[in-house]
């Protein structure tokens, strides 16, 4: 089935830094308001700039001169965004019984706790739970967020949390693609030529390709016409649909490795102690609630 939103998967949160510098007038103010680095503004705009064929911003001095394209673009983000910012508070105002809530990104939520889920259900019994998916920390409304599963724990620090696993991070592919490309299975040398999917790893801290090839004493620089894809799940699909070698977490590319639909072809790396945190609220009206999660989880990693 084609999706509908063909031309825009994958370019998602560069669409927001767009609308972001557009609205701005520059890349600087950008990036303050979304507390992401400069060169991460500009590798969106690249990126961008690079789908879609064109330049999207003419730079006179230390301005930034928006094109008609990206004022049309930035246009229809602010508006489409808009109505979804809206409707995501109306959606949050209108529980009865103020349910659980637990907020994780898009990539932790389809590879860990998507096969997990009935589990987390069964535990929970006849308590509601609402599941907040999200790519950014800092677009997370804490306030209304219980329990999250974070990468740092900068937002709320008053918080407290726990460890979930430490980063392992390994290249996989697919099978259909090994078998294309034999040479590449354990090869250092071979993988650095390789089709690499790139995912973003924006500020969180986790291991890109640069950093792993590093790790192998290798000094790999990304190309500045490489594709960056937003969200995990959409650079896992592309691994998956066997484009190329991209990068696996343990505990999130384990389910994918037991099934045999990734495989493992390099070493893992170990880039920090903790990948996630589990972060959860004290003394709210869901503590218990609240309490039966973060024992669910602990059992789960224990498992």
């Amino acid at each position: 089935m084609t999706s509908r939103f063909k031309y825009i998967s994958g370019s998602l949160n560069a669409l927001l830094v767009l609308e972001a510098v557009v609205r701005n007038r520059g890349f600087t103010r950008a990036a303050a308001e979304l507390h992401l680095s400069q060169p991460t503004i500009s590798r969106h705009i690249a990126t961008l700039e690079n789908r879609l064929q064109r330049p999207l911003f003419a730079r006179n001095g230390n301005q930034v001169l928006p094109s008609a394209e990206a004022e049309r673009l930035a246009s229809a983000v602010s508006l489409g965004f808009g109505h979804a910012e809206s409707a995501w508070e109306e959606v949050l105002a209108e529980s009865d019984d103020d349910p659980l809530t637990l907020a994780c990104s898009f990539g932790f939520a389809e590879n860990w706790l998507m096969p997990r889920y009935g589990s987390l259900k069964s535990a929970l019994g006849n308590i509601r739970l609402r599941i907040a998916t999200f790519d950014k920390l800092d677009f997370l409304d804490m306030s209304r967020i219980d329990i999250a599963v974070v990468w740092n724990t900068r937002i709320t620090p008053e918080r407290p949390c726990f460890p979930l696993f430490t980063e392992q991070a390994f290249p996989i592919c697919s099978p259909a693609y090994l078998s294309r490309f034999p040479q590449l299975d354990g090869d250092i040398e071979a993988l650095g030529s390789a089709q690499l999917i790139h995912f973003d790893v924006g500020d969180s801290g986790f291991l890109n390709w640069r950093l792993w090839f590093a790790a192998q004493g290798v000094d790999y620089r990304i190309p500045d016409d490489t594709h960056l894809y937003d969200t995990l799940p959409f650079a896992t699909q592309a691994i998956l649909d066997g484009e190329g070698v991209g990068i696996g977490w343990q505990y999130l590319a384990d389910q994918m490795l037991e099934d045999g639909r990734v495989v493992q072809i390099g070493p893992a790396v170990a880039n920090r102690k903790a990948a996630y945190y589990l972060q959860y609220r004290e003394n709210g009206t869901n503590e218990a609630a609240v309490k039966t999660v973060a024992d669910w989880f602990m059992q789960a990693i224990r498992a």
